[in-house]
């Protein structure tokens, strides 16, 4: 059976629009936020613990988590593969689990050879759970619900992040060892509390919700789940979809680290408005995400949201591009944040668009293994985007924001011929509408 010819249970109209998509929706999103919360601690307190309480050497501390994110990446199919060999559930509870023994790891010892594999089983088993609960999200919902329950993920990731930078910024006013071991405490005990919310998810099937079942010389999706984990390099189509995904997804480290450096640096608004935009950007995610998701049902749809997403991407850079120029420390603060409210647009709709895309395109029921594969594309651009935006932006000026604004719109409009791509592959993609 080829992606075009769905059988009736894949083609069946998705589920009423609406906040009903079942009970599992409120631990699995209680289990995001309380993740998150841990993550957004611990990104503020990290560097400052690890430097000044464990005494590592900044270089050090940078060269062992870059190693570390490293081998998640390399991994991340692989381990993604799991989810899809084994129960999902089973598998986001068991990495989270592991994440959580490793801050403990972190708090038991100050050796460097111990810090760094601390670092590695963290970077690995954090990544691994974003693709066991995608696949567990696959297989617990209707195809056309799965957006909207990752969308409502997305927001309470958001709104955890931003709760525990809040305490990791009162962790820092302190300053006191103690202090800073506590947050660890409460962060490695956010990943258990996380893995037992999952539990109250009901366990799944190797098959995806709502899947067409398959001819018997083909086997069930849960048998073509087997043998190896490394079937979606050769998927050219999801390939592309991915690696186009990569170059729209620097948006992330551009609000992280090449905007701030821009603000202080390239224009006069006061330093406060670092803080605003942050604020901004997080508030409209944590508020638009999900009513976003409920207008992206189907890969079409996704398509076309996408192009949307991509004007307002360019929209966003070309304002950036202008707040350079006001001598007025509030007008440029005025445009900044004119600025990042419609970047965050063309973000949420990035990533609704693109959520409904890398789901509704995976082959055979391989859920873990291709969320892995796509979620490689976020952590790269995480990863290389701090120094290319810099790079580009700090060195470049307007010129370098158009610049960038130009790459956004060319991706959005590229997704179409990778969808193409996709389409035409004899795989079997049972939600592919």
């Amino acid at each position: 059976m080829t992606e075009q010819s769905t059988s009736p249970a894949a083609a069946e109209v998705p589920g009423p629009p609406g906040p009903a998509l079942g009970p599992s929706v409120r631990p699995l999103a209680v289990s995001h936020f309380v993740t998150y919360f841990g993550d957004g601690l611990f990104y503020v307190c990290a560097a400052l613990y690890f430097t000044r309480v464990v005494g590592l050497g900044p270089v050090t501390y940078g060269a062992a988590l870059t190693a570390s994110w490293l081998l998640a990446m390399v991994l991340s199919v692989p381990v993604g593969h799991l989810a899809d060999r084994f129960e999902a559930r089973t598998v986001a509870v068991t990495l989270l689990s592991v994440a959580g023994l490793s801050i403990c790891l972190y708090l038991a010892t100050s050796s460097v050879p111990l810090f760094f594999v601390g670092a590695c089983l963290l970077a690995v088993s954090t990544q691994g759970t974003m693709s066991a609960r995608s696949a567990l999200i696959a297989r617990s919902f209707p195809p056309g619900q799965v957006t909207r329950v990752r969308a409502v993920l997305i927001a309470t990731a958001n709104a955890g992040l931003a709760v525990g930078a809040a305490l990791g910024a009162l962790v820092i006013a302190v300053d006191t060892d103690t202090a800073y071991r506590l947050a660890f405490v409460l962060d490695g005990l956010t990943f258990f509390v996380a893995a037992a919310l999952l539990l109250k998810v009901p366990p799944t099937l190797r098959t995806a919700a709502g899947s067409p079942a398959a001819s018997p010389e083909d086997g069930s999706p849960a048998e073509r789940a087997g043998g190896s984990p490394l079937r979606v390099f050769r998927d050219r189509g999801y390939a592309a979809v991915s690696l186009v995904n990569l170059v729209l997804m620097l948006h992330v480290p551009l609000i992280d680290v090449a905007l701030p450096l821009w603000i202080v640096r390239q224009t006069h608004a006061p330093e406060w408005t670092i803080a605003a935009v942050f604020v901004v950007n997080t508030g409209l995610v944590v508020a638009l995400q999900y009513r976003t998701s409920k207008t992206v049902t189907s890969v079409d749809a996704g398509v076309r949201s996408l192009r949307v997403g991509g004007l307002l991407l360019f929209a966003g850079m070309a304002l950036y591009s202008l707040s350079g120029l006001p001598s007025s420390p509030w007008a440029a603060a005025g445009v900044l944040l004119l600025a990042v409210t419609v970047l965050t647009f063309g973000e949420i709709r990035q990533i609704s668009s693109m959520n409904e895309i890398s789901f509704r395109l995976v082959a055979d029921g391989r859920y873990g293994e291709y969320q892995g594969f796509f979620g490689i594309g976020s952590t790269i651009a995480e990863a290389v985007g701090p120094l290319a935006l810099t790079w580009l932006l700090l060195s470049h000026g307007s010129w370098g924001w158009l610049a960038l604004g130009a790459l956004f719109l060319v991706a959005s409009f590229a997704m179409k011929y990778c969808v193409a791509l996709a389409r035409r592959s004899p795989l079997v993609r049972e939600n592919a509408l």
